[in-house]
Protein backbone atom coordinates (compact mmCIF):
# COMPACT_ATOMS: atom_id res chain seq x y z
CA UNK A 1 0.00 0.00 0.00
CA UNK A 2 1.35 3.42 -0.96
CA UNK A 3 0.98 6.69 0.94
CA UNK A 4 -1.51 7.78 -1.68
CA UNK A 5 -3.56 4.63 -1.05
CA UNK A 6 -3.50 5.18 2.73
CA UNK A 7 -4.80 8.73 2.43
CA UNK A 8 -7.42 7.76 -0.13
CA UNK A 9 -8.74 4.99 2.11
CA UNK A 10 -9.07 7.28 5.13
CA UNK A 11 -10.64 10.06 3.05
CA UNK A 12 -12.93 7.54 1.32
CA UNK A 13 -12.06 8.73 -2.18
CA UNK A 14 -10.27 7.34 -5.27
CA UNK A 15 -6.48 7.34 -5.02
CA UNK A 16 -6.36 9.34 -8.26
CA UNK A 17 -7.83 12.32 -6.40
CA UNK A 18 -4.94 12.40 -3.92
CA UNK A 19 -2.64 14.91 -5.61
CA UNK A 20 -0.03 17.26 -4.06
CA UNK A 21 -2.63 19.93 -3.27
CA UNK A 22 -5.09 17.43 -1.77
CA UNK A 23 -6.31 18.85 1.55
CA UNK A 24 -6.02 16.68 4.63
CA UNK A 25 -8.51 18.89 6.47
CA UNK A 26 -11.58 16.93 5.42
CA UNK A 27 -13.93 14.27 6.83
CA UNK A 28 -12.08 11.04 7.44
CA UNK A 29 -8.82 12.87 8.15
CA UNK A 30 -9.91 15.47 10.70
CA UNK A 31 -9.62 15.19 14.47
CA UNK A 32 -6.92 13.82 16.71
CA UNK A 33 -8.20 10.25 16.49
CA UNK A 34 -8.19 10.15 12.68
CA UNK A 35 -4.77 11.81 12.58
CA UNK A 36 -3.48 9.07 14.84
CA UNK A 37 -4.95 6.43 12.54
CA UNK A 38 -3.03 8.09 9.69
CA UNK A 39 0.23 7.94 11.67
CA UNK A 40 -0.43 4.30 12.65
CA UNK A 41 -1.23 3.34 9.04
CA UNK A 42 2.00 4.93 7.83
CA UNK A 43 3.93 3.05 10.50
CA UNK A 44 2.25 -0.25 9.62
CA UNK A 45 2.28 -0.14 5.83
CA UNK A 46 5.34 1.99 5.10
CA UNK A 47 7.44 1.15 8.17
CA UNK A 48 8.11 4.85 8.83
CA UNK A 49 7.70 6.48 12.23
CA UNK A 50 6.47 10.03 11.60
CA UNK A 51 4.50 11.64 14.40
CA UNK A 52 4.71 14.94 12.52
CA UNK A 53 2.38 13.48 9.87
CA UNK A 54 -0.53 14.50 12.09
CA UNK A 55 0.34 18.17 11.43
CA UNK A 56 0.32 18.02 7.64
CA UNK A 57 -2.46 19.98 5.97
CA UNK A 58 -1.89 18.85 2.36
CA UNK A 59 -0.68 15.67 0.72
CA UNK A 60 2.45 17.46 -0.50
CA UNK A 61 3.34 18.41 3.10
CA UNK A 62 2.74 14.82 4.18
CA UNK A 63 5.04 13.46 1.45
CA UNK A 64 7.78 15.90 2.45
CA UNK A 65 7.52 14.93 6.12
CA UNK A 66 7.76 11.24 5.27
CA UNK A 67 10.77 11.79 3.02
CA UNK A 68 12.59 13.49 5.88
CA UNK A 69 11.43 10.96 8.46
CA UNK A 70 12.50 8.03 6.30
CA UNK A 71 15.96 9.35 5.52
CA UNK A 72 18.83 7.59 7.36
CA UNK A 73 19.62 9.27 10.64
CA UNK A 74 16.60 11.54 10.43
CA UNK A 75 13.81 11.87 12.96
CA UNK A 76 10.56 13.72 12.38
CA UNK A 77 10.34 15.00 15.96
CA UNK A 78 11.65 18.44 16.85
CA UNK A 79 15.25 18.28 18.06
CA UNK A 80 15.40 21.45 20.14
CA UNK A 81 14.03 22.41 23.55
CA UNK A 82 10.73 20.67 22.87
CA UNK A 83 12.31 17.22 22.81
CA UNK A 84 14.45 18.05 25.81
CA UNK A 85 11.29 19.00 27.67
CA UNK A 86 9.67 15.71 26.66
CA UNK A 87 12.63 13.83 28.14
CA UNK A 88 12.49 15.76 31.38
CA UNK A 89 8.85 16.36 32.16
CA UNK A 90 9.72 17.79 35.55
CA UNK A 91 10.60 21.12 33.95
CA UNK A 92 7.04 21.52 32.72
CA UNK A 93 5.71 22.07 36.24
CA UNK A 94 7.27 25.52 36.58
CA UNK A 95 6.26 26.84 33.16
CA UNK A 96 3.04 28.42 34.37
CA UNK A 97 0.73 28.55 37.36
CA UNK A 98 -2.12 27.12 35.31
CA UNK A 99 -2.26 25.28 32.00
CA UNK A 100 -5.29 23.40 30.76
CA UNK A 101 -5.98 20.98 27.91
CA UNK A 102 -9.42 19.73 26.87
CA UNK A 103 -10.46 17.12 24.30
CA UNK A 104 -13.74 15.53 23.21
CA UNK A 105 -14.32 12.60 20.84
CA UNK A 106 -17.22 10.51 19.55
CA UNK A 107 -16.95 6.90 20.68
CA UNK A 108 -17.96 5.40 17.34
CA UNK A 109 -14.79 6.85 15.78
CA UNK A 110 -12.85 4.08 17.50
CA UNK A 111 -12.52 0.81 15.57
CA UNK A 112 -14.85 -2.02 16.54
CA UNK A 113 -13.11 -5.35 17.05
CA UNK A 114 -13.38 -8.66 18.91
CA UNK A 115 -9.67 -8.56 19.79
CA UNK A 116 -8.56 -5.23 21.26
CA UNK A 117 -5.24 -6.64 22.43
CA UNK A 118 -4.34 -7.73 18.91
CA UNK A 119 -5.74 -4.74 17.01
CA UNK A 120 -3.06 -2.55 15.42
CA UNK A 121 -4.71 0.73 16.39
CA UNK A 122 -5.22 -0.11 20.05
CA UNK A 123 -1.75 -1.62 20.43
CA UNK A 124 -0.26 1.60 19.07
CA UNK A 125 -2.32 3.97 21.20
CA UNK A 126 -2.74 2.27 24.58
CA UNK A 127 -0.65 0.35 27.07
CA UNK A 128 -1.37 -3.35 27.78
CA UNK A 129 -2.90 -2.44 31.15
CA UNK A 130 -5.20 0.14 29.55
CA UNK A 131 -6.30 -2.35 26.90
CA UNK A 132 -6.95 -5.03 29.51
CA UNK A 133 -9.05 -2.65 31.65
CA UNK A 134 -11.11 -1.21 28.80
CA UNK A 135 -11.69 -4.58 27.13
CA UNK A 136 -13.27 -5.89 30.36
CA UNK A 137 -15.93 -3.16 30.36
CA UNK A 138 -19.38 -3.63 28.83
CA UNK A 139 -18.72 -0.82 26.34
CA UNK A 140 -14.94 -0.91 25.70
CA UNK A 141 -14.82 1.83 23.06
CA UNK A 142 -16.36 4.32 25.48
CA UNK A 143 -13.51 3.77 27.94
CA UNK A 144 -10.88 3.79 25.21
CA UNK A 145 -12.30 7.10 23.99
CA UNK A 146 -12.12 8.62 27.48
CA UNK A 147 -8.46 7.63 27.84
CA UNK A 148 -7.68 8.89 24.37
CA UNK A 149 -9.17 12.27 25.32
CA UNK A 150 -7.02 12.35 28.47
CA UNK A 151 -3.86 11.80 26.43
CA UNK A 152 -4.82 14.42 23.87
CA UNK A 153 -5.63 16.83 26.68
CA UNK A 154 -2.16 16.31 28.14
CA UNK A 155 -0.58 17.12 24.78
CA UNK A 156 -2.62 20.33 24.59
CA UNK A 157 -1.83 21.23 28.19
CA UNK A 158 1.89 20.52 28.02
CA UNK A 159 3.79 20.94 24.71
CA UNK A 160 6.55 18.73 26.06
CA UNK A 161 4.34 15.74 25.24
CA UNK A 162 3.09 16.94 21.87
CA UNK A 163 5.16 14.49 19.83
CA UNK A 164 4.99 11.58 22.26
CA UNK A 165 3.39 8.34 21.12
CA UNK A 166 -0.02 7.76 22.65
CA UNK A 167 1.17 4.45 24.10
CA UNK A 168 3.94 6.29 25.99
CA UNK A 169 1.24 8.06 28.03
CA UNK A 170 -0.88 5.97 30.37
CA UNK A 171 -4.05 6.77 32.28
CA UNK A 172 -3.72 4.95 35.61
CA UNK A 173 -6.70 4.05 37.77
CA UNK A 174 -6.13 3.26 41.45
CA UNK A 175 -8.25 1.01 43.69
CA UNK A 176 -10.39 3.96 44.74
CA UNK A 177 -11.17 4.87 41.12
CA UNK A 178 -8.99 8.00 41.03
CA UNK A 179 -7.13 8.69 37.79
CA UNK A 180 -3.59 9.91 37.23
CA UNK A 181 -1.15 10.07 34.33
CA UNK A 182 2.05 8.12 33.82
CA UNK A 183 4.81 8.64 31.24
CA UNK A 184 6.81 5.75 29.80
CA UNK A 185 10.17 6.90 28.41
CA UNK A 186 13.38 5.09 27.41
CA UNK A 187 14.95 6.24 30.68
CA UNK A 188 12.15 4.85 32.82
CA UNK A 189 8.56 5.37 33.93
CA UNK A 190 7.33 8.22 36.10
CA UNK A 191 4.05 9.53 37.44
CA UNK A 192 3.11 12.94 36.12
CA UNK A 193 2.08 15.87 38.32
CA UNK A 194 -0.80 16.85 36.03
CA UNK A 195 -4.37 16.51 37.28
CA UNK A 196 -6.76 14.61 34.98
CA UNK A 197 -10.51 14.08 34.83
CA UNK A 198 -12.55 12.15 32.28
CA UNK A 199 -16.25 11.77 31.55
CA UNK A 200 -18.38 10.00 28.97
CA UNK A 201 -21.85 9.09 27.79
CA UNK A 202 -22.69 6.15 25.55
CA UNK A 203 -21.69 8.17 22.48
CA UNK A 204 -19.23 10.86 23.59
CA UNK A 205 -16.13 11.06 25.77
CA UNK A 206 -14.23 14.06 27.10
CA UNK A 207 -11.30 14.85 29.36
CA UNK A 208 -9.49 17.78 30.91
CA UNK A 209 -5.89 17.91 32.10
CA UNK A 210 -4.54 20.69 34.31
CA UNK A 211 -0.84 21.44 34.72
CA UNK A 212 1.26 23.92 36.63
CA UNK A 213 0.89 24.82 40.29
CA UNK A 214 -2.87 24.50 39.99
CA UNK A 215 -2.50 20.78 39.32
CA UNK A 216 -0.91 20.30 42.74
CA UNK A 217 -3.75 22.18 44.40
CA UNK A 218 -6.39 20.12 42.60
CA UNK A 219 -4.74 16.78 43.36
CA UNK A 220 -3.61 17.39 46.93
CA UNK A 221 -5.83 20.08 48.46
CA UNK A 222 -7.81 17.63 50.64
CA UNK A 223 -4.61 16.44 52.33
CA UNK A 224 -3.29 19.98 52.64
CA UNK A 225 -6.56 21.18 54.14
CA UNK A 226 -6.57 18.31 56.61
CA UNK A 227 -3.03 19.17 57.68
CA UNK A 228 -3.97 22.82 58.23
CA UNK A 229 -7.05 21.88 60.27
CA UNK A 230 -5.05 19.39 62.35
CA UNK A 231 -2.35 21.97 63.06
CA UNK A 232 -4.99 24.58 63.97
CA UNK A 233 -6.76 22.17 66.29
CA UNK A 234 -3.52 21.20 67.99
CA UNK A 235 -2.62 24.88 68.50
CA UNK A 236 -6.02 25.59 70.06
CA UNK A 237 -5.70 22.55 72.34
CA UNK A 238 -2.25 23.63 73.53
CA UNK A 239 -3.51 27.15 74.10
CA UNK A 240 -6.44 25.89 76.18
CA UNK A 241 -4.14 23.75 78.34
CA UNK A 242 -2.02 26.75 79.16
Amino acid sequence: MTLQDIVAKLADCPASEVVPGFSLERPGLQGSMRKSVLVASIRRHLDVECMEAARATTFAELEDLLRRAGAPGQDSRPAGPERALARDVGRSVIQAALRCGIDIETCDMFPATDDYAGHEFYKGAFTPDEIAYCARQSHPRTHFAARWCAKESLKKCDPGFLMEKMSAIEVVRDDAGSLSLRHHAPGGTRSLPHAVSVTHTDTMAAAVVVGGYAAWVIRYWPAALAAVLLASGLALWLTARH
